[in-house]
């Protein structure tokens, strides 16, 4: 059976104790140096040469890669216009080749012969409208005067010659 009664239990007593602890005390880290260690340690100062030469140098080759930058910019768009030039021209060829096969169709032995009967009522000739004529050996062409002496180009060079002679 059980027993009910008010009786409180203390369960802290079978608890094992706790030791109390002391608060702790913040230790000082600051570390005394020596004046020298300090001035040994410190930031070392810029010299003003020293930065100008630094900037100078920078300068010279922030404006070496800009300009080698701008070069294969300007490089890249001429490929590109050199290009676009070259397929213009090719397609002007091609064009070209089209309209003279397209002339020399118009322009054929045939296309004219048969233009020259139809449009302007012309015929072939015959062989008894053709008439040979001979010539003798002894007729000839000649020269009687000379046209007018050497031309200006001529007298310069001849001029120059005796110079040189």
């Amino acid at each position: 059976m059980a027993v009910s009664n008010n009786t409180a239990y203390d369960f802290a007593r079978f608890e094992p104790k706790r030791q109390e602890q002391a608060p702790e005390i913040q230790k000082n880290n600051v570390i005394p140096l020596p004046k020298e260690q300090i001035e040994k340690n410190a930031r070392p100062r810029l010299h003003p040469l020293r930065v100008v030469s630094t900037l100078a140098v920078m300068l010279v080759i922030l404006a070496t890669v800009g300009s080698l930058v701008y070069g294969q910019v300007r490089l890249t768009e001429l490929t590109d216009s050199i290009n676009s030039t070259e397929k213009a021209l090719s397609e002007s060829e091609s064009l070209y080749t089209q309209l003279q096969m397209k002339s020399d169709a118009l322009m054929s032995l045939d296309s004219v012969e048969a233009y020259a009967e139809q449009n302007l009522g012309m015929q072939k000739a015959e062989k008894d409208q053709v008439e040979y004529i001979s010539m003798a050996q002894e007729d000839q062409g000649t020269v009687l005067q000379d046209a007018g002496g050497q031309g200006i180009l001529e007298q310069i060079w001849s001029w120059f010659q005796q110079l040189l002679s």
